[in-house]
């Protein structure tokens, strides 16, 4: 069998599981076998002291021993070395029953990321009380914490697609792995799925688990990913920022979609250019949009919008394919505003529109309500740096010279500057 034609690794890391190591690769190979999938079980060992390694072998695994220190070292080596298009992890100690990936299989399609979940409707837990007590608590904290719609964020037994893992950007920590795989995979725009799972104790041997450590160390990892999700850079950045606990982000978000709504009138054949995660892009039956990050171009696409990755100073459209183009928060950050400008021109047909969200930067409104803005901890920890700055005079300027002419505007408290142009001869 080629490494081409492998669907499904299963990486399995172990210490000193001898006794259960032999019977859940048994339960792995028959249920893989029912299931009829081209598949690896790669184990990844600590170090044991028992027959862990040998038994694994001899049961037909590919037997790695862990260079890299704690669970998180174990886990990343046997995600880095898996072959298949499709990755499951899962204990080595049967707490988690292999027989459930035929359920996660049958569901694969729905998300990137299946999770057999112990707090999913119809899932349950015989770990000891305050074990059990204290994963439900700090598996809310995180999911509420991080607005990730998974109730169980430390689930160790998950069917990945191989490309929602990107290896290179984790910080192992221990068991904190699991929060960082899930979360980094979902704010770049990779869709996670809950199926409910029976978790049972382990058949032998005492558990590797610290409650105290275990506990403890998860501050840090909650306040790193706390930052990535309220970077611009995560995926539904800009949608979530519809729904923002800030009130003035909150405001100042539906304030400018209710204004480019209105001044679009009647939406036709719409470009939403740099939509990001735009709320707006996925009210509008039939919008178009297109961003530079492959993370917000899924999210979009998730919700039912036509995305694509592109860039604003060259859209992969033809010539006259819209009646009207958006352009919200772009211009103040592409390398070349007069490219973007000729580029949004081309795409337009003949008397279609642009409307253009930018800050007046001139304008007192903007210096006071926008330091205010981005002194909000989430709008501070995700700022990007300013390229280009415009004044209302400026921004005409930049469409009159192109072929457009400004028909008429809005402000924003006085701050931000929500315009139309219309393309002409």
């Amino acid at each position: 069998m080629t490494t081409s034609q492998l669907l499904l690794s299963v990486v399995i890391p172990t210490l000193n599981e001898g006794l259960n190591i032999g019977p859940l690769i048994e339960r792995i190979w028959k249920t893989v076998r029912e299931l009829g999938l081209s598949t690896e079980i790669v184990v990844v060992d600590g170090g044991s002291q028992d027959q862990t390694w040998q038994v694994a072998e001899q049961l037909g695994a590919r037997c790695l021993l862990q260079r890299r220190l704690g669970y998180a070292g174990a886990l990343l080596e046997g995600l880095q070395a898996a072959q298949g298009e499709y990755v499951m992890t899962l204990d080595s100690d049967l707490s988690h029953p292999p027989e459930l990936l035929k359920e996660m299989w049958a569901v694969r399609g729905d998300a990137d990321i299946i999770v057999a979940s112990r707090f999913a409707h119809g899932g349950k837990s015989e770990a000891p009380i305050a074990r059990h007590a204290l994963s439900m608590i700090l598996n809310k904290f995180f999911s509420c914490g991080l607005s990730i719609p998974v109730q169980d964020i430390s689930s160790g037994y998950r069917l990945y697609k191989k490309e929602a893992l990107d290896l290179g950007t984790y910080r192992p920590e221990n068991f904190n792995i699991l929060q960082e795989l899930l979360v980094r995979a979902y704010a770049s725009g990779f869709s996670v799925k809950e199926i409910p799972l029976h978790y049972e104790e382990r058949a032998s041997g005492a558990s590797h688990v610290s409650l105290v450590k275990f506990s403890l160390s998860y501050l840090p990892t909650f306040y790193r990913l706390w930052k990535l999700r309220n970077s611009v850079s995560t995926a539904d950045y800009e949608y979530r920022s519809y729904f923002s606990r800030h009130l003035l982000q909150r405001y100042w978000i539906r304030k400018r979609l209710a204004l480019v709504r209105e001044l679009l009138g009647e939406p036709k054949r719409v470009l939403d250019i740099g939509a990001g995660s735009n709320y707006l892009a996925t009210t509008i039956p039939g919008l178009v949009a297109i961003d530079s990050e492959p993370g917000k171009v899924r999210f979009l696409a998730r919700h039912g919008v036509h995305a694509s990755v592109g860039d604003a100073q060259h859209l992969p459209f033809g010539d006259a394919s819209f009646d009207q183009v958006v352009m919200s928060q772009v211009l103040p950050y592409v390398g070349d505003v007069r490219a973007a400008v000729v580029e949004a021109r081309r795409v337009l047909e003949k008397g279609g529109r642009a409307v253009v969200c930018v800050p007046d930067s001139r304008r007192l409104a903007w210096r006071l309500i926008g330091a205010l803005y981005r002194a909000l901890p989430n709008v501070r920890a995700s700022q990007k740096k300013t390229v280009t700055e415009f004044t209302r005079i400026s921004i005409v300027n930049h469409f009159a010279e192109n072929g457009f002419r400004a028909l008429t505007y809005r402000y924003i408290c006085g701050a931000e500057l929500v315009i139309v142009f219309q393309k002409v001869d």
